[in-house]
C-alpha cells in the first residue's frame, strides 16, 4: 500500500489503532527520536485550475516528529496538535520503511479501509436526504 493512502487511513479514521499499535509494538522495535513531536506551521499549496499555476493559499498548523533505526528513517506530519498520533505515525512509518510487523499493519489498515467505506457509505446518505425532488416541486 502506498504511504500516502496508509498515512490518510491511520490520519483520518484510526488514531486509536495507531496509538495502541505504538504502545503494543514500541518496544519490540529499537529505535531513536531524531525530533520530538514539535508543532510548526506548513504552507498549503494549491492549484488554480483557470490558470494552471501554483498558489499558496495559507498556513497551516502541523505537528511533525521524526524517528531513526540504522540509517531507516520514520516520518510522522499530522494536522493541528496531536503529539501522540504524530510519534505513532512516524513508528508506523519506521515499520514499512524497514518492512517489520508489516502483516499487523496490513489486518489495522483493512479494518481501517471498512471504516471508511461505512463513513462514506453513512455521509451519501447524509446528502441524499437533502437531495431536491423538482419534479415533486411543480405538482
Amino acid at each position: 500500500m502506498k504511504k500516502k493512502r496508509w498515512s490518510q487511513l491511520f490520519i483520518k479514521f484510526g488514531r486509536d489503532e495507531a496509538i495502541q499499535f505504538f504502545d503494543k509494538y514500541h518496544s519490540t522495535v529499537p529505535f531513536d527520536i531524531i525530533s520530538e513531536p514539535t508543532e510548526g506551521l506548513t504552507m498549503i499549496k494549491v492549484r488554480e485550475h483557470a490558470k494552471n499555476s501554483l498558489f499558496y493559499m495559507g498556513e497551516m498548523l502541523v505537528t511533525e516528529t521524526k524517528v531513526r533505526h540504522g540509517e531507516t528513517v520514520g516520518l510522522g506530519v499530522v494536522k493541528g496538535s496531536d503529539e501522540e498520533l504524530s510519534m505513532a505515525v512516524g513508528f508506523i512509518d519506521l515499520c514499512f520503511n524497514l518492512g517489520l510487523l508489516i502483516d499487523e499493519l496490513e489486518d489495522i489498515l483493512d479494518a481501517l479501509e471498512m471504516k471508511e467505506d461505512i463513513y462514506i457509505e453513512n455521509r451519501t446518505k447524509e446528502i441524499l436526504k437533502t437531495k431536491v425532488d423538482f419534479d415533486m416541486m411543480t405538482e
